[in-house]
């Protein structure tokens, strides 16, 4: 209703969902539903054709730590980033740790932050040997 009201030349909706890889694991296919929403428009199912109106239509955005299957990622573009390296890994700390108004917990935890990094690291490097990753970019 929101965005019916709104300009589709400037305006959309998006829909955002997180871990949707784990959705690919129910053996009730979940996300088949996405894929003609996730073409131009047009929903095809049982062999009928409705065109979905374009105040309608939304942007879908689908975050996963896996590789959805084929028949969803050539409806889109896909996004990847490699391990993050001990310097990134302490920025980011960093970063969840910075407040605008005060950043003493920064300071306070300051010194921890390299060793943090370094021992992250370690950890997912003996998980990619094992071929095991649980914390993913998380």
């Amino acid at each position: 209703n929101f965005q019916e009201k709104q300009s589709t030349t400037t305006f959309v909706s998006v829909v955002v969902l997180d871990e949707v890889g784990l959705a690919e694991d129910s053996p009730n296919l979940p996300l088949k539903a996405l894929h003609p929403l996730l073409e131009d428009g047009t929903e095809e199912a049982d062999d009928s054709h409705q065109i979905i109106d374009r105040q309608q239509r939304v942007a879908f955005v689908g975050i996963s730590n896996w590789a959805l299957d084929p028949a969803k990622m050539n409806r889109g573009v896909m996004v990847t980033r490699g391990d993050p390296d001990e310097k990134e890994l302490k920025l980011s700390a960093e970063e969840i740790c910075s407040s605008n108004q005060n950043d003493s917990v920064k300071e306070m935890l300051n010194p921890y932050f390299e060793h943090l990094a370094a021992a992250y690291k370690e950890v997912c490097e003996k998980q990619s040997e094992k071929k095991k990753s649980f914390f993913g970019l998380r």
